[in-house]
């Protein structure tokens, strides 16, 4: 049912896009069309990112006459299904209820609903199913099943197989005799090793892959940059360390974990199993489920070190948040059932008591069979009560008529702007931009320190009453289409643009060009090289710009 509800919100209009589908997506069109996006920067960024077999994924769909952007929105269908799948197959694992299975498949995908890393269908819309069957082939001690996964972890998602090696590790410690020691399982050992092995292949590919986007922005240049400060298009930096340890991309993603707040419950297994008279399904509990606070441990390990080792292992966040969401979901799987069995078992011994209690014991009895009923609907009926569920992160085009124009328009052409609709049109009218604020992403600073100086040279150009910066940078960069919002010459307008002020000095040189009402010399010839004019948008002949400078 979630599945469908996020293909039917995602195919609801034709100019629809899941937000990071922007970054990681549009670029596969040149699989439909070899000649689209040729030479453009931000394309072969994001193609030299993407997994591998992320990428293979949409060329085979492709090669069958999926579109891009249609496979985007089928891969979600698939993912939750299969992910559910897995939580129900995992949970059984642990515990051999079908009951506990089912609840922690119903949480698992209400979890999930409330993100938009599934609906995504970006390599981060993996990990959930990757990491479950990950911890299943453990559980059923499937060598080769354990090392086909680590190797699918390699080619989708690649920071799952840092995870698996953790649990690779932790698994072979076991709590014995009071005393700390070594499995002897002969098939756990050659699992683990070989798992181990597959793991290093990957991650020595990935260390010593060559790249012209490189080298990795360290922590100490990124401390200098605004992009990552409050405002910033990549904000990472806080002022306040328990947000700067609890939220967003340096974050543990604590909220992320509980959500919804039904996960909680997980915190009350360790007590359930210390009870099993009291609550008798604890006992169908195995000792296997102590992979789950081996996974709490290796996701604090890599979330410590993706700190110490910062951006060289990607963001620290990456580590904690969905993988202490598995963790919890299957915890209160489990939990809830139990706690659920416990209540109707103590119910139904309230109701079998005689004498002078009887009153007493019925009231003990409707209690608890009132609560079991609560806590049972509380898990099926939970999200319908929030509106935006499930979250999909969806952007909707509105310039419909500016996208026809442009996809009308030479596969060749390159469209300078400083406009934020830039982010949506390589999408819907699949034609390159020279910048936008979705791609600038300052990780990487081969690629990011071309882009920024991309965004000055703009800004300068479109601001400066000198012809001859706006003629340098149409002939450097050879653009051929300018294209101008409504309000691109407006004060307020600029000084609100949080993107364009993190590039200084060129954004406050603008600012004070418009503010002393100095005459860009875009403005003066803008409407004598008109192509296309909307409410909202005029798109300028670049060319046409170029004759004009040079005209007496």
């Amino acid at each position: 049912m979630l599945s469908v509800l996020v293909f039917a919100k995602g195919t609801a209009e034709p100019y629809l896009i899941q937000d990071d589908a922007r970054q990681f997506v549009f670029w596969m069109h040149r699989f439909v069309d070899p000649d689209l996006f040729a030479n453009d920067l931000i394309a072969d960024y994001y193609q030299s990112v993407s997994p591998y077999g992320f990428t293979l994924l949409y060329k085979a769909a492709a090669a069958v006459g999926i579109s891009p952007l249609l496979c985007n929105q089928l891969l979600p269908v698939l993912l939750f299904m299969s992910t559910a799948m897995m939580g129900f197959l995992t949970c059984f694992e642990l515990c051999a209820l079908p009951a506990a299975g089912f609840a922690t498949s119903l949480l698992l995908a209400q979890s999930i609903g409330f993100t938009s890393a599934v609906a995504s269908a970006t390599p981060k819309a993996f990990v959930y199913v990757l990491t479950l069957l990950f911890i299943y082939s453990w559980l059923r001690r499937s060598s080769r099943l354990c090392w086909l996964v680590i190797g699918l972890q390699g080619v989708l998602q690649p920071q799952t197989v840092l995870i698996s090696s953790g649990l690779l590790v932790l698994g072979l410690v076991e709590r014995r005799g009071g005393r700390w020691r070594l499995k002897t399982d002969r098939n756990l050992w050659r699992m683990t090793l070989g798992g181990l092995a597959i793991a290093a292949a990957v991650i020595l590919q990935y260390a010593f892959s060559s790249s012209h986007f490189g080298p990795t922005v360290t922590a100490a240049e990124a401390s200098t940059m605004s992009e990552f400060y409050a405002g910033g298009r990549n904000k990472f930096f806080r002022t306040e360390l328990g947000e700067f340890l609890l939220e967003g991309r340096s974050g543990l993603r604590l909220d992320a974990a509980f959500t919804p707040l039904t996960n909680l419950l997980g915190f009350a297994l360790p007590w359930f199993l210390k009870f099993p008279q009291r609550f008798p399904l604890a006992a169908s509990v195995r000792t296997d489920i102590g992979i789950l606070p081996r996974l709490g441990l290796t996701s604090a390990f890599w979330f410590i070190a993706a700190h110490a080792l910062l951006f060289r292992l990607h963001l620290p966040n990456r580590y904690t948040g969905r993988y202490l969401l598995i963790l919890f979901i299957l915890a209160t799987g489990i939990a809830l059932v139990v706690l659920i069995d416990g209540l109707l078992q103590g119910a139904i011994q309230s109701l079998g008591r005689q004498g002078k209690r009887s009153t007493l014991s019925g009231f003990s009895a409707a209690f608890k069979g009132g609560l079991a009923l609560l806590l049972a609907l509380l898990l099926a009926l939970y999200p319908l009560t929030l509106p935006s569920f499930p979250k999909t992160s969806l952007v909707r085009g509105t310039q419909i008529d500016l996208y026809q124009f442009l996809a009308s328009q030479p596969k060749d052409s390159l469209i300078a702007s400083l406009s934020a609709e830039t982010s949506n049109i390589p999408s819907f009218a699949r034609r390159s931009v020279l910048v936008s604020p979705e791609v600038s992403i300052p990780y990487h600073l081969g690629y990011y320190s071309t882009l920024r100086q991309r965004v000055k040279d703009l800004i300068r150009a479109q601001y400066s009453p000198d012809p001859k910066d706006l003629q340098a940078v149409i002939t450097d960069y050879g653009i051929t289409h300018w294209l101008l919002q409504a309000d691109a010459f407006n004060l307020s307008a600029l000084n609100g643009n949080r993107w364009l002020q993190q590039y200084q000095p060129e954004a406050g040189n603008a600012t004070t060009m418009l503010a002393t009402e100095q005459s860009p010399v875009l403005l003066t010839l803008g409407d004598r090289c008109l192509m296309f004019a909307s409410d909202s948008y005029r798109v300028l002949e670049a060319q046409c710009l170029l004759a004009e400078i040079d005209s007496p």
